[in-house]
């Protein structure tokens, strides 16, 4: 199997021992993660949880929750048989637990992908790049500076209109940050693909519709984008066409170059409207040099 085809199935539990496994705090913690993010991997799980719980507790963790049947898993061909990482996502029966603790609602639950849509190429890859910067940018999480996740599941608004449930903000992952009795949520949008300048437009202006102007202060909505060139033509596109918006709400965006290492989350690597310079040599060009920290207090 190649990951660029994504030829893989769920891992047969045939011959192996169940396990009766008790869904105390720890295990029902793990288990949210996952729904949040729809897929991840130990070392993922092990970034996000408290300090106490070791990377060889989680792997163990999640063997029992397989064996008991909650967690599905499967494995991707990297290139190497030294790197295949193993995925857990949700089986019917950890939905089912999730629901009977009052952990999400039953609207949430039925919206979980079944697991072929999931092994499909394009839907995999962009949750598990997600997984993985959000998982990368829960390392920073110290004492003096609290870091919340939720996923996109999590993140999601939705709104009645017309009798229908329509979903109104899907953003792939929210942090909130809490320092010094401050704390600000970041909406994080990672874009792997270009979009048109309408639907770019479209996604921002749902946020500034869906958010009270009042939340606007303590607010930023970022985009992390695969290429440096897909940021310089997001801030080109935007301000030749002088979107308004950008006074209404913080955005801020970054791309994949600049991040590296965990550490570099909170490192000056964001640009915004008041930082960028358009110019022209020879054609018009973002000047994206100036970057700033996503935070002061960072």
């Amino acid at each position: 199997m190649s990951l660029n085809t994504l030829d893989v199935s769920l891992t047969p539990r045939e011959g192996t021992k169940i396990y009766n496994v008790q869904l105390n705090q720890n295990a029902l913690e793990t288990m949210s993660l996952i729904f949040e993010f729809k897929i991840a991997t130990a070392w993922q799980i092990s970034r996000f949880l408290r300090q106490q719980d070791r990377v060889n507790y989680v792997y163990l963790k999640l063997r029992q929750l397989w064996q008991a049947s909650y967690l599905e898993s499967f494995k991707i061909f990297t290139g190497s048989r030294a790197g295949m990482p193993v995925y857990y996502m949700l089986s019917k029966q950890g939905l089912v637990a999730l629901n009977e603790y009052g952990h999400y609602d039953q609207t949430r639950l039925e919206n979980y992908p079944e697991a072929k849509k999931l092994l499909s190429w394009n839907l995999f890859r962009h949750e598990a790049e997600v997984v993985e910067l959000a998982s990368l940018e829960a390392k920073n999480k110290t004492e003096k500076l609290k870091i919340f996740f939720k996923g996109e599941t999590g993140s999601m608004a939705r709104e009645f209109r017309s009798d229908k449930n329509i979903e109104v903000l899907t953003p792939d992952y929210t942090v909130i940050y809490t320092a010094f009795n401050v704390t600000e949520r970041v909406y994080s949008e990672y874009e792997r693909t270009s979009k048109s300048l309408g639907a770019m437009i479209r996604k921002i202006e749902r946020y500034i519709q869906f958010l009270n102007p009042d939340e606007n202060v303590h607010t930023t909505l970022r985009f992390i984008f695969q290429t440096p060139q897909m940021e310089q033509s997001f801030w080109i596109r935007l301000l030749m066409n002088k979107a308004s918006f950008l006074q209404k709400l913080r955005i801020f965006t970054t791309n994949l170059t600049l991040i590296e290492s965990f550490e570099q989350f909170l490192e000056p690597i964001y640009v915004s409207e008041q930082t960028v310079k358009l110019e022209k040599q020879g054609r018009l060009i973002a000047d994206l040099s100036k970057r700033i920290k996503l935070f002061s207090f960072l």
